[in-house]
């Protein structure tokens, strides 16, 4: 149970991370987050936002964090293995932000 909690855990973080603030692959997520009129600084991250539910909790990762991990729970319940997928790209990430100082 405590294995199942931290690999949701980490997926949880690492969409949220992904919707909320990174460009992601091919600038994906960042284009998600310009369809909702969100602007952005050089570094592809979210600066400005038009005023209304859905772009608040997209660019707050605190209330993302929620839905994220409601969405990795029931991603577990169908597919474990995707969940446990994302978990390790979330581990990659957390070692090479650490490597890198």
């Amino acid at each position: 149970m405590i294995e199942q909690m931290a690999l949701i855990g980490l997926a949880a973080w690492r969409a949220t991370a992904l919707l909320s603030y990174e460009r992601g692959p091919f600038s994906l997520f960042l284009g998600v987050r310009r369809l909702f009129r969100i602007r952005h600084d050089d570094k592809g991250e979210p600066v400005s936002w038009p005023a209304n539910v859905l772009t608040e909790a997209l660019t707050c990762p605190w209330c993302l964090g929620i839905y994220a991990a409601a969405a990795m729970y029931g991603l577990w319940q169908l597919e474990p293995v995707a969940v446990m997928v994302i978990a390790a790209s979330s581990v990659v990430v957390v070692v090479e932000r650490w490597a890198r100082g």
